[in-house]
């Protein structure tokens, strides 16, 4: 089964999504840095480099590349968002993507570099398909393909797969879990108003 949390965790969820900067991301780091070196030459042997992409146009951190491989997962993760029909799961996406692109943007530098190194491995075919078994690009993934590389990375005995497969999740469900717009078609009728206005206050 995909993780589809509840929206009242969403806070909880936020906090354990922030502890892994420094546990998770790390765990990451440490697994795929090699590999991405690798891929990283490839470049270089055929006489071209690439200047650093920039991030998509109206977000701060996500590039492209990390746009299409949110879009992917999204459905992946989130039932009722699979569930909606297209417009709306096309707008709900659209500002899950916002919520993940600032939560991205507000951590520190040694998380987004690891960040930039599991997306950077993701967007790589070579490395995605030995990986996730995914070879078409993000666009063309089905959720249950996604699902099937989300599990599988659950399950794996290696750390690095693990923390990958929870960073993606937690990014993809708080981004997603935070729109006020998306409580309803779960069955959550939101916060309390007086607290609510007392915090934002």
């Amino acid at each position: 089964m995909h993780p589809n949390p509840h929206p009242r965790r969403a806070a909880a969820d936020a906090d354990a999504l922030h502890a892994l900067t420094r546990r998770g991301f790390l765990k990451v780091g440490l697994g795929f840095s090699a590999a991405l070196a690798c891929t990283a030459l490839v470049p270089s042997l055929a006489g071209c480099s690439s200047a650093e992409t920039a991030p998509q146009a109206g977000l701060s951190f996500l590039r492209p590349d990390d746009v299409a491989l949110f879009r992917a997962l999204l459905p992946a993760i989130v039932t009722e968002l699979a569930e909606a029909p297209p417009p709306r799961q096309a707008l709900l996406a659209h500002d899950a993507l916002r919520n993940i692109d600032a939560t991205c943007a507000a951590m520190g530098a040694g998380a987004q570099a690891e960040l930039r190194k599991l997306f950077g491995l993701l967007a790589t075919m070579p490395l995605r398909w030995a990986l996730t078994g995914i070879r078409p690009e993000w666009s063309a993934a089905t959720p249950a393909q996604v699902q099937a590389f989300l599990a599988r990375w659950r399950a794996s005995r290696l750390a690095t797969l693990n923390a990958g497969a929870v960073v993606l999740v937690k990014l993809a469900s708080v981004g997603y879990y935070a729109l006020p717009a998306a409580w309803a078609g779960c069955g959550y009728p939101g916060p309390n108003a007086a607290v609510y206005q007392a915090l934002h206050a």
